[in-house]
């Protein structure tokens, strides 16, 4: 991506010694440069402590993404959030609001390489690993999609760590109305 982001910016120099260019143009493309540097830049320390980082195969649905871990595609289950469904076998159970969760989670996770924390109860009964996932810069994605309003809060089994944070992060995003709770979709 840098790359391209030189490229451009040297084809613009080059049209500009040709052109009536104005320099406020050509500002603002070294600008934009240099912000993308800036966004690409991580702080290698964010997720100190933490496995990964591990490429991301597939998002799953808004609260589960497949993950290859140590060769293996994994589906992970993100501890403490539920969202809408949107992938259920039962077919009724499918909801639009779980396709916009779905394309959120996407969205937030890009083809960014995830870290992972597991819970105390490092798995479901389905054999899923259940975890915190964490994007490169540390921010912690079972908070965002909750604090962006696309999941509520859904604490099982010992997986406790976070739940006062999570109750707080929901309500906020819900007083606000955030994401999906002026749908109505989490008052069933």
């Amino acid at each position: 991506m840098r790359k391209r982001i030189i490229c451009a910016v040297l084809a613009l120099l080059m049209t500009a010694s040709f052109t009536a260019c104005d320099e406020a143009m050509l500002e603002e493309w070294l600008s934009y440069e240099e912000e993308t540097s800036a966004a690409e830049s991580v702080d290698p320390s964010a997720n100190e402590g933490r496995e990964g980082p591990y490429e991301v195969v597939k998002v799953v649905d808004g609260d589960t993404i497949k993950l290859l871990i140590d060769g293996e595609k994994k589906n992970v289950r993100l501890i403490g959030i539920d969202t809408p469904e949107s992938v259920h076998p039962d077919s009724d159970k499918n909801v639009p609001e779980g396709k916009t969760a779905s394309d959120h989670t996407k969205e937030l996770v890009g083809d960014s390489q995830l870290y992972i924390e597991y819970g105390t109860e490092p798995a479901d009964r389905y054999g899923r690993p259940l975890c915190y996932v964490y994007l490169p810069d540390g921010t912690m994605l079972n908070e965002k999609i909750l604090s962006d309003g696309y999941a509520k809060v859904l604490i099982v089994g010992k997986n406790k760590e976070y739940k006062d944070r999570f109750n707080e992060i929901q309500e906020e995003a819900k007083a606000e109305g955030r994401g999906l709770w002026p749908t109505g979709v989490f008052d069933e």
